[in-house]
């Protein structure tokens, strides 16, 4: 399940105003107006008259070069102009390096309702800040179901069928000095190209389902170590039935990948059985995607080996 992010003016102000220098002047009445995409638009060809491009859900950012280009024309050249970019319902138009709002677009935008910022950084500076905030923010989310840990430094989602123990794997797996991420529902964002970044949901925060126990506060009974807000998904550890696996792959693995949101995560399925300590096997399989990441595949290793002897005559 996944689903796209977006984020209002308001919140917009509340999360970075005093970050990036900014203050409201006018469209208050618009500020529950939202933007879904980071990159953010100059109206330079649309002050021009070409506005066929100008997106209605992107932020507009007025520089110098704008507010140049509008003095050059006439008045009534310039209220055409600026009144046909205010009247798409803009989600919000800042004026940057704290320049001097003509009144021509201080009353577009109280007319149109359209929340017009001031900010003191210059439009380059203010960009590039803004697009890395807004790049976090409006990440692809997708959820999945398992309990997320850190363990050894890598994001590992444990998976499998409901009831098969995950959230007690995870319980040794904090008291053996790994840190909890999410329990239950994991929530994964796409901040670029193949990468996964976990967290989870405000309300679970902090908290597991232990059958018999109910519902722990795992920051309560093992302190701020225990826990951590976010990593990057590394592998994936899928507990499953002992009779699942066939009997060569218990020799040689059945490693392989699992697309979660579009991005491929190395898969490593673990048996279940009475008497195996399943907290040891995902640490070992921890620290084997660690090795595999330096390039040292043990299995990869003994099969090249092994087929070498064969070769021989061995």
């Amino acid at each position: 399940m996944s689903q796209n992010r977006q984020i209002t003016i308001r919140q917009l102000l509340e999360e970075q105003s005093e970050a990036m220098k900014m203050r409201l002047l006018a469209g208050e009445a618009g500020l529950d107006r939202y933007i879904d995409h980071p990159r953010m638009q100059k109206p330079s060809l649309a002050f021009a008259g070409f506005i066929e491009h100008l997106s209605d859900y992107r932020l507009q950012v007025i520089g110098q070069t704008e507010l140049g280009y509008l003095a050059t024309r006439s008045p009534a050249e310039q209220k055409q102009a600026v009144d046909a970019v205010f009247d798409l319902r803009l989600a919000g138009v800042v004026i940057t390096r704290n320049q001097d709002v003509p009144d021509i677009i201080m009353q577009a935008a109280r007319r149109t309702d359209t929340p017009l910022i001031v900010s003191e950084f210059p439009s380059s500076t203010f960009m590039t800040h803004m697009l890395l905030f807004l790049s976090r923010w409006l990440a692809p989310v997708a959820y999945q179901h398992g309990v997320y840990m850190d363990i050894y430094g890598l994001g590992v989602l444990i998976t499998g069928a409901s009831g098969i123990g995950k959230s007690e794997i995870g319980l040794e797996l904090i008291s053996r000095g790994h840190r909890l991420i999410a329990d239950d529902m994991v929530e994964f964002s796409r901040p670029g190209p193949e990468v996964l970044v976990g967290q989870s949901p405000d309300t679970l925060r902090y908290h597991m389902e232990i059958r018999g126990l109910g519902i722990l506060n795992i920051r309560d009974l093992y302190g701020a170590a225990a826990i951590t807000d976010t990593k990057r998904l590394r592998l994936i550890v899928e507990l499953v039935p002992w009779d699942h696996i066939a009997a060569e792959d218990r020799v040689l693995g059945d490693e392989g990948e699992m697309e979660i949101h579009g991005v491929n995560i190395p898969r490593v399925p673990v048996p279940i059985r009475s008497g195996r300590s399943l907290a040891v096997l995902v640490e070992v399989a921890t620290r084997n995607q660690l090795l595999k990441q330096r390039g040292i595949d043990s299995g990869h290793d003994f099969v090249q080996a092994l087929q070498k002897r064969i070769e021989r005559g061995g």
